[in-house]
């Protein structure tokens, strides 16, 4: 499918034949999308399959935050792109915070963690093994975090 129809996939909730229809907000949606991320294609209509991991990648979240979602999870959302796209996609988390949308970060990179977050929750062994204020957190604090051992708690007994 090209980037055009790749749009489309979310208004199927109000039927098809209302996206088999109208085209014009899909293709004005993915043009807005390859102007603002700087995706580099030839045009709405190429194949997402014909574009690189990173371009696919800018296409998607594009897509997602597109729909004024009122909760958004990205995961890794900037592997394998550039500093300068990675830097539009943290931009653009940073826009839906500010415009009310509950953004759940999952990611490994310290620094942009405690840039991009407000609040950060350690997992380790798959236990919660803290949460910190990103404002006033130090990598060194979050670091003892990932180390916590879980052993001998009530919830693996």
């Amino acid at each position: 499918m090209g980037i055009t129809d790749n749009m489309m996939l979310r208004s199927y909730r109000k039927g098809p034949l209302h996206t088999l229809v109208d085209r014009r907000k899909p293709k004005a949606l993915a043009e807005q999308i390859i102007k603002e991320l700087e995706v580099v294609t030839p045009g709405p209509s190429t194949p997402v399959r014909r574009l690189s991991g990173g371009n696919v990648q800018k296409v998607l979240v594009g897509r997602e935050i597109a729909y004024t979602p009122k909760v958004l999870m990205a995961a890794y959302p900037v592997r394998g792109l550039d500093i300068n796209s990675s830097y539009t996609i943290y931009r653009l988390l940073n826009r839906q915070k500010e415009n009310g949308v509950a953004v759940l970060f999952v990611g490994e990179d310290l620094d942009v963690l405690l840039a991009l977050c407000d609040r950060i929750m350690v997992i380790n062994s798959g236990a919660i093994t803290g949460i910190v204020d990103a404002r006033t957190a130090v990598k060194e604090e979050i670091g003892l975090l990932m180390t916590k051992s879980t052993r001998g708690r009530k919830e693996d007994a």
